[in-house]
């Protein structure tokens, strides 16, 4: 299948938390490949927010946006929160909680890194980052990259930073129910982040998208870059089946040739794109 390229792509990251580029940057380079709209969704943070609106005045429209870490049966889930007031109390005090979580994550993953043999990680990681930046498992994997100790982000998660291998460290986040809570008290859209990243058989997937829509779930993502073509259809077909609004992102961290701005993001006809929403309409979506 030849590639697809979309002008709208509604889940990217930047150095405010495990990306590569500033949130300036990723703005020019979303201008560059002709993108019309693009949501900053850092993880569980909006301190690139400002900044990427200010790159972004006039040239492409910028959605604020936040991806929340959540728990749900002993698994990590992402909810992308899009059209959010990055200003409202709910959600700050959301993030405030979240930050705590993950400097002390940081933290621990980084001293497990030592023990491995990895010179200062975490203020590493610290200084090429943001100031106020979410440290992740994403920063650590480009870190261990460039010591040479991986040949990809991939491989060093696979080495390294996977549940099970040796510096994994396990985060008790909140319930899908307080991240939606948080995105809608802030006049977001509560979204399904990347549903067939997840370790789940399909039944427990139906499971949790039953859940998330129980919450106020009100959108889902159905393609992103490396998606294969049964996997989009499937998503396509969850999503009409649960009457969820439809999204889709690349998840954009860092160049590289399967993960790119806008790149093989599409949806299917029948669905209702999540910028018909209301909240959408100060960002001048086409239909």
């Amino acid at each position: 299948m030849s590639a697809i390229f979309s002008k709208i792509d509604l889940h990217t990251h930047s150095t405010a938390s495990d990306g590569q580029y500033t949130p300036t940057q990723l703005v020019q380079r979303a201008i560059d490949r002709g993108l019309t709209h693009i949501a900053l969704t850092d993880h569980d943070s909006v301190l690139g927010v400002e900044e990427a609106r200010k790159a972004a005045e006039g040239k492409i429209a910028l959605i604020p946006g936040a991806e929340l870490s959540t728990s749900w049966k002993n698994q990590q889930i992402h909810i992308v929160g899009l059209f959010i007031d990055i200003k409202s109390d709910a959600l700050t005090k959301y993030l405030e909680g979240q930050r705590e979580k993950r400097v002390e994550r940081a933290m621990e993953i980084g001293a497990k890194l030592e023990k491995q043999g990895f010179k200062d990680p975490y203020q590493t990681c610290v200084n090429e980052a943001s100031p106020g930046a979410s440290i992740t498992r994403g920063n650590y994997a480009r870190y261990i990259v460039k010591m040479g100790r991986a040949q990809s982000t991939n491989e060093a998660f696979d080495y390294y930073l996977k549940k099970g291998k040796s510096c994994y460290v396990a985060t008790h986040w909140p319930d899908i129910q307080v991240a939606v809570d948080a995105i809608k008290a802030s006049g977001g859209i509560p979204v399904m982040a990347h549903p067939r990243r997840y370790d789940l058989t399909n039944t427990k997937l139906r499971e949790l998208l039953e859940y998330f829509k129980s919450c106020g779930g009100e959108a889902m993502e159905v393609s992103s870059p490396q998606m294969s073509p049964s996997d989009y259809d499937y998503l396509c077909s969850l999503c009409e089946k649960y009457g969820f609004m439809a999204s889709f992102g690349s998840d954009f961290h860092n160049e590289g040739s399967y993960r790119e701005l806008g790149l093989n993001l599409r949806m299917k006809d029948e669905l209702t794109p999540v910028w018909r929403t209301k909240n959408a309409e100060p960002y001048h979506f086409e239909n």
